[in-house]
This record gives structure tokens, sequence and C-alpha cells, in this order.
């Protein structure tokens, strides 16, 4: 009986794994450019998270005071109101940045007691 050895690979094997690697690695790539997406959209609503809370306790320390008004940052907006009486600060922080598909509003809401 006579049994051939077979050494290396007939071209077709070869492009059948090089068209296997390349349809796994525009898979790679296209969820790549999603994960890049949302990680730009998660850090502008943290910003605008640490924005409105930042404002929330700076109309908090000025209790009394405290007044409405708009400020931008780069392309992240506030908007804020607040009311007092002798005890009690009710304020509203909304909040708009950027989403991915077009801006996105939070709106905060809180009832926050005065500092003697």
């Amino acid at each position: 009986m006579r049994t051939s050895q077979r050494i290396g690979y007939t071209l077709i094997e070869i492009v059948v794994a090089i068209f296997l690697f390349s349809v796994g690695g525009l898979a790679l790539v296209a969820t790549s450019a999603i994960v890049g997406r949302e990680l730009t959209v998660n850090a502008s609503r943290e910003r605008a998270g640490r924005i409105a809370a930042t404002r929330l306790e700076l109309l908090r320390a000025d209790c009394r005071g405290a007044t409405s008004g708009h400020e931008a940052f780069g392309r992240i907006e506030s908007q804020w109101s607040g009311g007092s009486n002798s005890s009690h600060l009710t304020a509203t922080e909304s909040i708009t940045y950027p989403a991915r598909q077009g801006s996105r509003t939070d709106v905060y809401r809180g009832t926050l007691r005065c500092s003697p």
C-alpha cells in the first residue's frame, strides 16, 4: 500500500482561511466602532451628571439667595431654578447633552435643607 503524505496547504484551504479571518476581523472592527460611540455618549452623560450635582450643591450652599440661571459647558447646557423658604430650597436642574440620536435632557428635582 502506498500512502501519500501531504506537505502544506492547498490553494482552496488558504483562500477559505483568509476569508474566515477577514469576516472575523470585520466583525471586530464593527463592534469596536459601536463600543467607541457608546463610550463617548457615556462620557457626556457622566460629565452632565457631575455638572448637575455641582450646581445643586452650589444652590444648597447659597440656599436663601438661590437664583435661576443658564450656563453652557461646551456642548452641555445647564439650566437651573430654585425657590426657598426659611428652611428648605426647592431646586430644579435641567441638563442637555449630546447623545447618539440628537440630544438628551435630564431633569433633576429636589428639596434641599438649608444650612443654618
